[in-house]
């Protein structure tokens, strides 16, 4: 299958990002992100009142993969001024052909299927969309991955909740040409940092510094509620 060109870091790849979704305000220059921090074991479940995913075991399969018959991506869609809402398309295509090199890592369940991927060391989005059949720019996009970079232990989310708003990690909701956005996007990573530590004190203090009032009203809500219950489950959506 063919393979689109690697994400640049800077304006580039602001300017391909863009092009993945369609944003509910004119898009505009995005500045250079920082590395993504590693997070640490998250409970994956889709809403706290389903019980947690479990690991499966992984099969092995170290020889190539081949073409995927279909892949499954997140599609990112809206109307008019409403917030970005997250889906998976062909998510039947979503499937563990086998641990392979560049992409060993753990595959997580919840009842509906594969939730999510642990990254192992050494891993790589290439190789990951291979095994599980899913367009990696998407999941990059989706989980606030900046370039190609991945690292060991984080939890990359492949199947969205999709009741629950996406934040952009490099455009706030509020912003309009010529906005600086420096502020916002290093928060953003500051906050899922602080969410994978469930690090509560730290996230409520980075979201009422740069980040309330910057989000869609609808992100607004859920994330204010999320942080008052400390619901980590949400929180982690949001702020991947």
């Amino acid at each position: 299958m063919s393979r689109a060109a690697k994400v640049a870091t800077g304006i580039a790849a602001a300017a391909v990002i863009a092009g993945l979704v369609v944003l509910a305000y004119p898009a505009f220059a995005a500045l250079a992100g920082l590395e993504h921090p590693a997070p640490s074991a998250a409970t994956a479940t889709r809403r706290t009142t389903m019980p947690a995913p479990t690991p499966t075991p992984t099969p092995s399969k170290d020889n190539g993969s081949g073409d995927c018959p279909a892949e499954a991506w997140i599609n990112f869609s809206t109307h008019g001024d409403a917030p970005l809402i997250p889906a998976l398309v062909k998510a039947d295509a979503l499937t563990d052909r086998g641990a392979r090199p560049g992409a060993r890592g753990e595959v997580i369940t919840d009842a509906q299927g594969i939730y999510s991927y642990v990254v192992a060391p050494n891993d790589n989005l290439s190789s990951i969309e291979q095994r599980l059949c899913i367009q990696y720019q998407s999941v990059a996009l989706f989980d606030h991955v900046l370039s190609d970079a991945i690292q060991p232990g984080a939890q990359l989310i492949l199947r969205p909740d999709p009741t629950i708003p996406w934040i952009h990690p490099y455009l706030p909701f509020d912003a309009v040409p010529g906005t600086n956005t420096v502020d916002y996007n290093s928060t953003i990573y500051e906050m899922g940092a602080a969410v994978r530590t469930h690090d509560l004190d730290t996230a409520r203090a980075l979201w009422a510094r740069s980040l309330s009032g910057h989000v869609s009203p609808a992100a607004q809500a859920a994330a204010t509620r999320a942080l008052d219950d400390g619901d980590w489950p949400v929180l982690e959506q949001l702020f991947p």
